[in-house]
């Protein structure tokens, strides 16, 4: 089965205005004003800060609260003991 196509609604990532190739939407990089660039034309996109402000501190501060889940997540898993017979 194929993966659904990105839109306006998919979380984290955007279909590129130009050609349509998926762009990935980093939040660090979204909140830090760095342009995401499209891998396949070279399109730079740039969050117009002005017009986002209350949208950008709003996922700021998700950003910094979910920090420690996502660390939590990222870190690697130990394997559970085994019991001696």
């Amino acid at each position: 089965m194929a993966e659904p196509q990105p839109d306006a609604t998919t979380p984290g990532r955007i279909p590129c205005p130009d050609c349509g190739q998926t762009l990935a939407l980093p939040i660090a990089a979204v909140l830090s004003g760095q342009p995401i660039v499209c891998a396949a034309c070279g399109l730079e996109l740039q969050v117009k800060r002005e017009d986002s402000a209350e949208a950008l501190a709003a996922l700021g501060r998700w950003y910094e609260e979910t920090a420690p889940a996502r660390a939590a997540a990222a870190a690697p898993q130990s394997e559970p003991r085994r019991r001696r017979r």
